[in-house]
């Protein structure tokens, strides 16, 4: 057990060999229980020696790709053809995942936004300390499962950031290409901030993400993406043997100036779909007010040449809401700012 330095604990056995099934608590009081708690089962696979890598799903209730894909890597992960440990974390955010909603109905509060986390704040945010204090310093390398839950919708891919440090950067780089996803995605300037991945590369250890579909549904395929992606980050980490070949991931950038945002309220209809290839000036689509019958729509139009990477599902928005966002072709070399 291990609670120091917040009221998250950690009940799960660590470093002996086998499969051992446990949770990570935050004690929760509320009107129907005066002594409730928050329980996120944590699952320990360990084998001989080796690296750490830890796998979470389910920061965002939404989105079940991950949870599905963990939950059965849980039960089928052998152990004795393991080198090393493996902690999967399948179901991050509880409330999240019953309700079906990005955001924990407890509190309001978005995990995937709140890391580290803080030991005296809301309860979402005692989780964020909880895996920040008592998994992540147990880690050499970290795998965060998303997709694009009910609002929106990509390519399946994986997803990341490079930090500032040159070597930390190859290494995380690696990581993204071996995940083997169709394609490989780095935001060049992340607006997203207190995330699982940002605080692991602030600790200095690898770590990615993925968006594995969405849209408000699960696919086997998106389902096995993430299977096939866990195994081949274990086998490149030399966790498991070789798995099988596999085809070589596209990578894309992804640069600020890429995303298409409603400059109001209203319903938008697209003109292209998931995955075209699109040129700065061309038509994106139109913003209508459907309760408006003298209205004309609004044209939108393309941000930047590129790819459709994303899309967002509903067509009612809000102003600034994400509408699309683009991917655009590059190399190990211009993102790493390699001469």
């Amino acid at each position: 057990m291990s609670r120091a330095g917040g009221p998250a604990r950690l009940e799960v056995e660590l470093d002996r060999r086998g499969r051992h099934v446990g949770a990570l608590f935050v004690p929760h009081s509320h009107d129907r229980s005066a002594y409730g708690r928050i329980t996120l089962p944590v699952i320990v696979v360990k084998g001989g020696d080796g690296p750490t890598l830890l796998c979470t799903a389910g920061l965002h209730g939404d989105e079940y790709e991950g949870q599905f894909a963990l939950s059965r890597l849980a039960r089928t992960l052998d152990p004795d053809r393991l080198s090393g440990r493996v902690i999967l974390l399948p179901v991050a955010n509880p409330a999240a995942s019953a309700a079906a909603t990005r955001t924990s109905p407890i509190d309001g509060v978005n995990l995937a936004r709140c890391f580290p986390g803080r030991p005296d704040g809301q309860p979402t945010e005692q989780i964020a300390d909880g895996i920040f204090r008592l998994l992540l310093p147990l880690a050499d390398c970290v795998v965060d499962l998303h997709s694009g839950g009910g609002t929106l919708d990509y390519l399946p891919c994986a997803f990341g950031r490079l930090p500032a440090d040159r070597g930390l950067a190859e290494r995380t780089l690696d990581l993204i290409l071996a995940f083997a996803a169709p394609h490989a995605m780095v935001m060049r300037s992340p607006e997203a901030s207190a995330t699982l991945v940002s605080a692991a590369l602030e600790q200095g250890i690898p770590a990615m993400a993925t968006e594995l579909g969405g849209g408000g549904c699960v696919t086997p395929r998106t389902i096995e993406i993430a299977r096939v992606g866990i195994e081949s980050v274990l086998a490149h980490l030399g966790m498991i043997g070789s798995a099988m070949p596999l085809g070589k991931a596209r990578l894309l950038a992804i640069e600020p100036q890429g995303f298409l945002r409603a400059p109001g309220r209203g319903a938008f209809e697209p003109s292209h779909a998931l995955g075209e290839t699109v040129r700065v000036g061309e038509t994106a689509g139109w913003l209508w007010d459907l309760e408006r019958a003298d209205k004309a729509p609004e044209q939108l139009l393309i941000p930047d040449d590129g790819m459709i990477v994303c899309r967002r599902v509903p067509p009612i928005c809000s102003a600034a809401d994400v509408l699309l966002h683009l991917g655009r072709d590059t190399t190990r070399a211009e993102l790493l700012g390699v001469a």
